[in-house]
């Protein structure tokens, strides 16, 4: 297997095991193939058995060509207003609308989303990847690690996603924001 063809390979099973929250011992327990192995493939230093592939994609809970077909990304894609769906959260105060295909394979989410007056989005204790808010009306506060920061209209914010996070709005009117999260979330 070429070289660059392994490390796209040995990615694609770390990001899928890291957003299913398994440990390389979790995966060497469910099939037998041995941690030590499965690292070494994840870093591209050797290619792995069809074997040890089909074994891996079973602990991972998705089929082997899965991992091998990386579908491409679409050149273009068009979304309109009228077909975006809402998701409502939060007994109704937040509301997110997806402006990325959660079908389309890509390595990030994008959307708007709108929380209502004094609206809370409970913290988060953290996850991988990073996140990107643009506020485009009213007041936020996003707290990382406790440490409140006040946003508005044309602010923004960029942060490391491990860190707990959370969001509220500060008036008592709506405050709408533009977020970019990567990893894909599957909203």
């Amino acid at each position: 297997m070429p070289k660059a063809i392994g490390k796209l390979l040995g990615r694609r099973i770390r990001r899928i095991r890291q957003d299913k929250s398994l440990t390389l011992k979790q995966i060497e327990a469910k099939v037998g193939v041995s941690a030590t192995h499965i690292s070494e493939i994840e870093r591209g230093k050797t290619s792995p058995t069809i074997g040890a592939l089909e074994k891996i994609a079973t602990a991972l809970e998705v089929p082997p060509s899965h991992l091998i077909d990386i579908p491409p990304l679409p050149e273009l894609t068009v979304k309109r207003r009228a077909d975006l769906p809402t998701i409502v959260m939060n007994d109704g105060s937040v509301r997110v609308e997806p402006l990325t295909n959660r079908d389309v394979v890509s390595e990030m989410s994008i959307f708007y989303a709108t929380i209502e007056g004094n609206g809370v989005v409970e913290p988060v204790a953290g996850h991988r990847g990073e996140e990107f808010c643009y506020v485009l009306d009213g007041f936020l506060e996003v707290s990382i690690d406790g440490q409140p920061h006040v946003l508005r209209r044309g602010d923004t914010i960029h942060f490391k996603a491990s860190q707990t996070h959370q969001i509220r709005n500060l008036s008592a009117e709506p405050v709408r924001t533009l977020w970019s999260v990567r990893p894909k979330l599957f909203i």
